[in-house]
């Protein structure tokens, strides 16, 4: 069983890499960090572009996505205290490039998205496949391709598939696709493990969502836009699963600032006060104020990420720091979050990390 992390010690990090097997530093790593923010990698299994990691939130296992054509999903065994890793395993992950995974709150499936042919599949997870506790995912029961569009301008016209959200209550699955400007509501169906269509949300043209965060109140949900640098609002209905577009704002601190920038991740605080969203060409990390029960969002700070190209960001259980992947930098750094303010400030010096693309915090 895993356990939730934490700061009062101190706790582990899973970093994702971007890089090629053979590259210096290429794996999935291991990272110990402190109260004040001091991080120290403590290992790295070599292995090929683990771009995204999650937990099973039942067994002590990782799986995580590796990057590649044809995708594979690899499985390790994980010990909850040091954040060690056992020796991996990998199964096919049923499309091209997949870039993010998620396990269902039962642990009982993986659901992973692909951005190189907007594939979504299904996995079983190894008790469940094998009847056994073995870590291994199984061969996807299911796999799903998003339709592309019709050409419109330089728009995008393919499918990609960049994220497989369970709602908390994991009786939906939200996924979102960059390439056709939509996100995918899917009914999901324990006893056969099989999605089922359920509704479509489209988005206005050349958004491109990528992410996306649910509120704790499970009443609205957060699209991150990555062509757009934009974050939609969204009303979420736990018991219909409908999905409502109601706002949009701006993720960068000048919108009209000449330099190029593709928006990356979104986190949503435990207490759901605040918001996170990282710009990958303005190098920040911008601080949103929710209000009333999430419905309002306002923008608070911006700050610098300590690196260059923030690929992903992740909170503490207890909401004391905040890690950033710098992939551009090859580093991780550390920030100090005042729960009452949501504010950050550095902590600690930035850890050379080869080209961190998530961030996956485990322990304590």
């Amino acid at each position: 069983m895993t356990h939730p992390p934490s700061t009062t010690s101190g706790g582990s990090l899973i970093i994702g890499s971007a890089a090629l097997a053979g590259t210096r530093g290429a794996g999935l790593s291991t990272v110990r960090y402190d109260a004040t923010g001091a991080m120290s990698l403590v290992g790295t299994v070599p292995v090929d572009r683990p771009s995204y990691a999650a937990l099973d939130p039942a067994r002590a296992v990782l799986h995580a996505v590796l990057e590649q054509d044809p995708g594979q999903v690899l499985s390790v065994r994980i010990d909850p205290g040091t954040g060690a890793l056992g020796l991996p395993a990998t199964t096919a992950s049923g499309g091209a490039g997949p870039c993010h995974l998620a396990v269902h709150p039962s642990g009982s499936h993986l659901f992973a998205a692909h951005y190189g042919d907007g594939v979504l599949s299904v996995i079983r997870t190894g008790d469940d496949a094998t009847g056994g506790d073995d870590a291994t995912a199984a061969e996807p029961v299911q796999t799903i391709r998003h339709p592309g569009r019709e050409a419109s301008g330089e728009l995008h016209t393919d499918p990609h598939a960049h994220m497989a959200a369970p709602s908390p209550d994991g009786r939906f699955l939200l996924c979102t696709d960059l390439g056709t400007d939509r996100v995918y509501v899917y009914a999901f169906d324990p006893a056969t493990g099989r999605l089922s269509a359920h509704r479509t949300t489209r988005l206005p043209d050349g958004r491109g969502p990528r992410h996306l965060a649910f509120h704790p109140s499970a009443g609205h949900v957060y699209v991150l836009n990555e062509l757009s640098s934009t974050l939609t609002v969204c009303t979420w209905d736990a018991s219909s699963g409908d999905l409502e577009p109601v706002a949009e704002l701006e993720t960068r601190q000048d919108p009209g600032a000449p330099t190029a920038n593709s928006a990356a991740a979104v986190r949503v605080s435990s207490d759901g006060r605040f918001l996170y969203t990282t710009n990958r060409g303005d190098d920040a990390i911008t601080v949103h104020a929710l209000q009333h029960d999430g419905a309002t969002v306002e923008p608070v700070d911006v700050v610098p990420c300590g690196g260059s190209w923030p690929r992903d960001i992740a909170l503490t259980s207890d909401g004391r720091l905040l890690f950033c992947a710098n992939q551009g930098s090859d580093t991780l750094t550390a920030f100090h979050r005042d729960p009452a303010s949501g504010r950050l400030t550095p902590a600690g010096e930035p850890l050379a990390i080869t080209e961190p693309t998530s961030v996956l915090p485990v322990g304590p």
